[in-house]
């Protein structure tokens, strides 16, 4: 069984959620991935909105290896 104070933790989430959409803010690192993501765009002169998938598929794996070797 739930306890009270556990119960009006969830419900306050729930309330919270509900107004957002249940979409949570973007990280720090989000944001920088999505940055370096733009400058890989930019670098291969592909824009995402247009691209096909061999072009969305290429740029996504050039983003993410460069942005995670750089964490590392």
């Amino acid at each position: 069984m739930m306890d009270q104070k556990r119960f009006e933790y969830l419900q306050r989430i729930e309330e919270h959620a509900a107004e957002t959409g249940w979409v949570a803010p973007l990280t720090k690192e989000d944001k920088e991935y999505f940055a370096h993501l733009r400058q890989v765009c930019k670098r291969y002169n592909i824009n995402m909105s247009k691209a096909t998938r061999l072009e969305y598929d290429f740029v996504i794996r050039v983003a993410e290896s460069e942005f995670y070797l750089q964490r590392a």
